[in-house]
């Protein structure tokens, strides 16, 4: 299963210190226990100290700290603040909100600015241990083409990291021909178009392209579909928000799938759910981070299995 190989790949190496901008919630602390377990994190706790300290202790952490904070803004400034000056080295969200999170890193005009749009990336594992990435689901809400490009630049650019050389990205529509009645599809194929000419690189993208086209190699027999992908995507690349969310939750809610997510485009990745998303999906976003910081060192060559929905 790619989410235990990947804690089998990252026991080896210093802790990472994961600042959590808002230290506060059952699922967080869990959370970061369990990386602590695994000997790969050590924590600094951004926000109220006393909901801070008993949290930690009915987790049973042992390597953290605390910085005290008033409020939602100054945890996510000094949480920042925190990665920028090196106490810590990637950043998560607990109990502030994304828009204020944001505007602290978006503020930021050293470690997390690279000038590049931010966008969401789900990384969600089938029952059969096969990964797949959706993108954006949590962040840009109707992105246009030139948008479109930074986010999947980014995905691809993530999924690199994790040891897939070549991905394979899927730009949806409804129907895999262009329609300019649905601007997605004109998007799709502007960007395919920009793959094939070397302008969009590290990558194979094909669109527009339907669903069962993009994850089901018997529908583009039945539908004779001879394009670059056969059924076997590793990124979608949704039109837009509301696609992306809902297509990865269904995955999570209804297909039995797991998962986890970060903010991509920054000098650092971001963890980045949902209050409402359990302990495991926010011990696997912390793995992708780690992951994602240390890409200068290969992953396990086994670490990715590629297998249709």
């Amino acid at each position: 299963m790619f989410f235990r190989k990947l804690e089998s790949d990252l026991r080896d190496g210093p802790r990472v210190c994961v600042a959590v901008a808002g230290a506060a919630g059952e699922e967080i602390f869990s959370s970061l226990r369990l990386s602590e377990k695994l000997g790969i994190t050590e924590a600094l706790l951004v926000g109220e100290k006393k909901t801070a300290m008993e949290g930690a202790d009915r987790a049973g952490m042992e390597c953290f700290s605390i910085l005290e904070a008033e409020g939602d803004e100054a945890a996510a400034e000094k949480a920042v603040e925190a990665v920028r000056d090196g106490t810590a080295d990637i950043l998560m969200k607990g109990r502030v909100s994304t828009a204020v999170l944001l505007k602290a890193v978006l503020s930021d005009k050293t470690v997390f600015s690279r000038g590049k749009l931010l966008s969401h990336l789900a990384v969600l594992e089938a029952p059969d241990g096969h990964i797949l990435g959706i993108t954006d689901g949590g962040m840009n809400i109707s992105p246009d083409v030139d948008q479109k490009r930074v986010i999947l630049e980014s995905a691809v650019e993530a999924f690199r990291a994790l040891g897939i050389s070549l991905p394979k990205v899927a730009v949806l529509a409804a129907m895999e021909k262009e329609n300019p009645k649905i601007p997605e599809s004109i998007d799709a194929g502007k960007l395919s178009r920009l793959q094939d000419s070397g302008e969009i690189s590290d990558c194979i993208v094909e669109g527009p392209m339907a669903l069962d086209l993009a994850v089901t190699p018997e529908a583009c027999r039945l539908k004779n579909y001879k394009g670059k992908i056969q059924g076997d995507a590793n990124i979608l690349l949704a039109p837009d928000i509301s696609a992306g969310n809902i297509l990865a939750k269904s995955l999570v809610h209804l297909g039995g799938w797991r998962g986890g997510g970060l903010v991509v485009g920054a000098g650092r990745p971001i963890v980045l759910l949902s209050r409402s998303d359990t302990a495991e999906e926010k011990y696997n976003s912390i793995l992708l981070a780690i992951a994602l910081y240390r890409k200068p060192q290969p992953l396990s060559s086994s670490l990715i299995s590629q297998h249709p929905i």
